[in-house]
């Protein structure tokens, strides 16, 4: 016999939040999806089994608890029996081709209209007018052909209805999130697995004695339950009476739950369990634009730490493979002086094996009166080398406004030490498809470091390559210290390549290549150094370029560590 296709109840129309957090929770099989007015008439037609389980909106991270849905709740005896937090982004939707100039009337649902109450204000003429939901508010607009009049709604009831997104992600906050709790008729399950990650929902008033709600809290104490969550709602029919609502870990079947629960009934008028359900576990694809990275079980976990990445991030440009057990050299001039000198040394970079062609194009300098680079003739220049001797190059961007310019040249773009915290910029390379060479910032811990690769990482590019190049020390006797310890500290939080650059750490050619030779047997997975054809008269950093016959000698005890042929 063909099995039947649940019915699952929610609030609102078609394209609505609750019915995008339906489709999500049951992404692995089939539902019949019944949209219903409001969450009463959902709760409704569950009590009357038209449909088998429903779906409503509880809290949300900007306005708090959806009070009608705890009131349904205790006043129904209802049973949760699972949870979704969905992230809301709100978007403002006009009929095609009207201009915000010309709207009179925005309509939505009040928690969507509270949730954006910042970016409405930029609307002092319109009239705001609550009604019972966001996607019936596009609905609405789509039927009558409404010029006058903006719905605040999600992305799918633009989709359904053939709206126009005139604003996108207008909410007053990025992370807003919505949870949403899957209710059902029957009785609890007792089921109490220890090992998933339950969660359980209690409600009880307390009998009115002085310290009864600390008395009970500390039961829980007690029995060292952990509680997540306390919220009180008005009791109906006797004024001044509350019922508090309580989450707590694990599963009210559990021994410390129940000796918990008897010993608190004594101090209540009622205690009724509103069910006991697995925690939610937030699917990455959900969250990739507003939210922390998740391991593979669920956890948060930075988008830069192995939880959430166990393999070795290998980048590739073009046929360079950087990490994942290979040795890589990017090498060329500090910065890019003209076509002879740029020929010159790119010829000696790759003559003696270096993988990618460094040259500064824009060059942030201590002084002002320092040359500064030649800019976009610089970024010409560096490409033409590079095309003439089939290398990919990398090079310098020190403004988010050059990062279009700069991509447009470079296979590669290099955050330096004193842009690590630049937060504007680290965010537009991270929506660049383009690898990032991330430089420790001189004064920069590690975490530091890590938190400015997550920057990039959080905006969806996963092209980054880390770089140790020395950090600022009382020791005068070298440019910067080098942390060679933080080469293998980096390896044990982070899949992503790390780089060591000696030619800043160290500032004098001799160091260069034993500092090299120690980052490749502690575990690095290159190293970036400076090679000029002519070091007299570089332009910038003289005195720590690598000349030719320098540069040959590095290469060659590279190649005797057997780090490439």
């Amino acid at each position: 016999m063909e099995k039947r296709m649940i019915k699952v109840g929610f609030q609102g129309e078609k394209g609505a939040y609750s019915e995008m957090a339906l489709h999500q929770l049951f992404r692995n099989q089939s539902v019949d999806a019944i949209p219903f007015r409001t969450s009463y008439d959902v709760v409704d037609a569950l009590k009357k089994g038209s449909i088998d389980a429903g779906l409503l909106p509880i809290d949300n991270s900007i306005v708090g608890n959806i009070t009608h849905t705890y009131d349904l709740l205790v006043e129904n005896r209802l049973t949760i029996t699972k949870e979704i937090i969905m992230p809301i982004h709100h978007n403002l939707l006009v009929y095609p081709g009207v201009s915000k100039e010309a709207i009179r009337y925005i309509y939505s649902h009040p928690a969507a209209i509270s949730q954006c109450e910042v970016f409405l204000r930029g609307f002092p003429g319109a009239e705001i007018i609550p009604t019972y939901d966001t996607a019936g508010s596009a609905k609405m607009i789509a039927e009558k052909a409404l010029t006058d009049t903006a719905a605040i709604a999600g992305d799918r009831a633009a989709e359904i209805y053939g709206l126009e997104k005139r604003c996108e992600q207008i909410e007053d906050y990025p992370h807003n999130q919505t949870r949403f709790v899957l209710i059902a008729a029957e009785k609890p399950v007792n089921n109490g697995d220890e090992v998933a990650p339950w969660k359980t929902t209690v409600v009880f008033n307390t009998l009115d004695q002085p310290g009864m709600l600390y008395q009970c809290l500390g039961v829980l104490e007690k029995y060292h339950v952990n509680m997540t969550m306390l919220t009180s709602r008005p009791h109906k029919t006797e004024p001044w009476k509350f019922n508090f609502f309580v989450e707590l870990d694990g599963h009210a079947a559990s021994d410390a739950m129940r000796k918990a629960f008897e010993e608190i009934k004594k101090r209540t008028g009622f205690l009724h369990v509103l069910g006991s359900y697995h925690r939610f576990e937030a699917d990455k694809s959900l969250y990739s634009s507003s939210a922390p990275g998740t391991d593979k079980q669920g956890n948060n976990a930075p988008l830069y730490s192995l939880r959430a990445h166990p393999e070795a991030t290998v980048v590739t440009v073009k046929d360079v493979r950087i990490g994942g057990g290979t040795f890589t050299v990017m090498a060329g001039p500090c910065s890019v002086e003209g076509r002879h000198q740029m020929i010159e040394s790119a010829k000696i970079a790759h003559e003696n094996g270096a993988h990618i062609l460094r040259g500064g194009a824009f060059k942030p300098r201590t002084s002002p009166y320092s040359f500064q680079g030649l800019g976009l003739e610089g970024l010409k220049l560096l490409r033409e080398a590079g095309d003439r001797f089939n290398m990919p190059v990398i090079t310098e961007v020190i403004s988010p406004e050059d990062v279009a310019l700069v991509a447009e040249y470079a296979d590669v773009l290099q955050i330096g030490a004193r842009n690590m915290q630049n937060f504007v910029l680290l965010q537009e390379v991270g929506r660049c498809n383009k690898p990032v060479f991330l430089k420790r910032g001189m004064m920069a811990t590690v975490k530091e470091l890590l938190l400015s690769a997550e920057y990039i990482l959080a905006k969806g590019n996963d092209q980054v390559i880390l770089c140790e190049r020395g950090i600022r020390t009382f020791e005068t006797a070298t440019r910067n210290t080098l942390d060679i310890s933080a080469i293998p500290l980096l390896k044990e939080k982070t899949h992503l390549p790390v780089f060591v650059d000696p030619s800043h750490a160290t500032g004098i050619p001799t160091l260069i290549e034993p500092v090299s030779r120690a980052a490749a047997a502690i575990g690095a997975d290159g190293i970036m150094v400076e090679v000029h054809f002519n070091p007299a008269t570089a332009l910038s950093d003289a005195d720590q370029a690598l000349s030719e016959p320098q540069f040959a000698s590095l290469m060659a005890a590279m190649k005797k560590m057997g780090l490439f042929m």
